[in-house]
């Protein structure tokens, strides 16, 4: 399996996770806005979020399906903005964004996961799918605004599993692919 790709955009550097990204990006992890829309809860400590990320950063263990997170670092100063992340198996992927809290409202996860959809679509991706919570409008805004669509059915896991907690959508690209 090939390691991820380093990508790049205008404004911003997406490098390969590593274990070495847990202590420059712990306080945006440990940040609790940050699971305001997305499962999981900060780390305890930074040995903690090492060892999160030294498991992605290993792959799947599957030779079909590919695991590609990428930490995105402003190139201007080298500050971290938000996390990439794709499983791509065979033609078919998965993309997810967050965005760092003092860093939302500035275009970064639109611009980065353009990167990505690009990259995937360049390794035979033709199908990619996006999860948001219904409540994140600015995830939803993203995910349209790079052609996504919305499935005309939520998922019906709710956020963390908890009850009461509103469903996760599902976006999908290209539009005119129906969904299996």
């Amino acid at each position: 399996m090939s390691a991820t790709p380093a990508l790049s955009t205008d404004r911003l550097a997406l490098v390969p996770l590593s274990g070495e990204h847990a202590g420059p990006v712990f306080a945006h992890f440990a940040d609790a806005e940050l699971y305001r829309y997305m499962a999981g809860e900060p780390p305890a400590t930074r040995d903690a979020l090492r060892a999160e990320f030294e498991r992605p950063a290993r792959g799947s263990g599957r030779e079909d399906e590919r695991w590609l997170n990428w930490p995105a670092q402003r190139r201007e100063d080298r500050a971290f903005v938000g996390w990439h992340r794709a499983t791509l198996a065979g033609t078919r992927a998965s993309i997810a964004w967050v965005t760092f809290p003092v860093q939302r409202r500035s275009g970064y996860a639109r611009e980065a996961a353009a990167a990505v959809v690009a990259w995937l679509v360049s390794q035979g991706a033709r199908e990619i799918v996006a999860q948001s919570d219904e409540r994140n409008l600015a995830s939803r805004r993203t995910a349209e605004s790079l052609g996504f669509v919305p499935d005309p059915a939520p998922i019906a896991e709710s956020l963390r599993g908890e009850p009461g907690r509103p469903p996760k959508l599902l976006h999908r690209w290209p539009p005119q692919i129906p969904p299996p």
